[in-house]
């Protein structure tokens, strides 16, 4: 990191002696703690809040934690028959082996039923049915941000054509990337939102594809990712929006997946693919091992059939928390198929689930000179 004025700090030692700790030693500290108490050491001294505050003091926080599953969350939003629309956030070290989930949970207090995705701690929130907006929320530091109503390039010929989006984390310029696609009769027109410039930018190009299924990108590879259909013979394929080129690739589907009755996903740090149809029901789904590789597409089994299957965002060396037809949440290892379903209480329907991490990241920066006023206009409170 640089531009960061850290000075060195004197630590006492036996024989009331003092030792100078160099800047990589504190920085090493420092990024091994969670978010609440880094807050709080902001105001140790004014090198400290310049260090803490950094951008890339930021994003390796983010990236440590990312790395180290026992500092990540799940979320889960829960419409359940007692407590309708409700989020919580779980910590991983609450599942015990015995089949029960430990009932310790954190309820997030804002609107649950609008919350889609995660990435680098930070949730994307749609709110399409109010005013067609999104929001950023940071779930520690319960910070929120109103974003400004995407742009409407042109006017689509049939104004219920759907929108695409998602949440990224650009790592080549360590910020966030809110990806929105918006779709006409010749393909997708995508517009990139950064916290940095607090403003949509077009991205010049039509790409051919009409959006399929799940509206909500999956991250994967540090990539976002849709199941779309090409413009010019229907046929459905994965198209990837790579976050540093701001283009668009194809993926090749898994052999005999070519079909209307499948979903996109991610297992592990894999794309998946599975089955949907709730006529029908499955045993197999496949996951790609090697990432953009076609023939590296592998067939996995599951004992217990599926209508619908997702991963959950959380697993072990032995485990994977799945989720069953949307409303079982199953600890599932693969090695040898055995499994058991974790009692989270009156669960009706799983709307969206998904791990985080605690993050640094504030929802206020901007690269540019601007007022406090300015910066704190559209931050909201839930």
């Amino acid at each position: 990191m640089e531009d960061r004025p850290i000075k060195k700090k004197k630590t006492e030692v036996h024989g009331g002696q003092n030792v100078e700790l160099p800047p990589e030693i504190i920085d090493a500290i420092l990024l091994r703690l969670p978010v609440k108490p880094l807050c709080r050491f902001k105001l140790v001294s004014k090198s400290w809040q310049s260090l803490i505050s950094h951008p890339d003091f930021v994003a390796n926080h983010s990236k440590a934690a990312v790395e180290n599953k026992d500092r990540r969350r799940l979320f889960i939003n829960i419409l359940s028959y007692s407590s309708p629309f409700r989020l919580y956030s779980l910590n991983f070290d609450q599942f015990h082996g015995d089949g029960n989930l430990v009932a310790a949970s954190t309820e997030l207090d804002f609107w649950a039923p609008s919350v889609h995705c995660s990435c680098y701690g930070l949730f994307l929130t749609t709110q399409f049915a109010k005013d067609n907006c999104y929001c950023l929320i940071n779930p520690v530091t319960k910070e929120s941000k109103k974003l400004p109503k995407p742009p409407i390039w042109t006017l689509p010929l049939d104004p219920s054509f759907p929108w695409v989006y998602a949440l990224g984390f650009d790592h080549s310029t360590n910020e966030y990337k809110v990806i929105h696609g918006q779709e006409y009769d010749d393909g997708l027109v995508f517009s990139v939102y950064t916290l940095q410039t607090g403003s949509w930018r077009k991205i010049d190009d039509l790409f051919p594809y009409k959006s399929y299924g799940c509206l909500d990108g999956i991250m994967v590879n540090g990539h976002v990712h849709w199941l779309a259909r090409k413009v010019t013979d229907g046929s459905l394929v994965i198209i990837s929006f790579l976050l540093p080129e701001e283009k668009v690739r194809e993926i090749a589907l898994p052999p005999n997946a070519s079909n209307d009755c499948i979903q996109l996903g991610a297992f592990r740090d894999w794309l998946c693919v599975t089955s949907t149809l709730y006529i029908a029901i499955f045993n197999e789904f496949w996951v790609m091992k090697k990432y953009g590789m076609s023939k590296s597409w592998t067939k996995m089994r599951v004992s217990k059939p599926y209508k619908d299957l997702s991963h959950s965002g959380f697993w072990t060396e032995t485990h994977d928390l799945m989720v069953f037809d949307k409303e079982l949440l199953v600890m599932y290892n693969f090695n040898d198929d055995k499994f058991w379903t974790l009692s989270i209480g009156e669960v009706q329907t799983i709307r969206s689930i998904g791990s985080y991490v605690e993050t640094l990241a504030t929802l206020t920066h901007r690269s540019r000179t601007t007022s406090s006023k300015e910066d704190d206009s559209d931050i909201i409170e839930y």
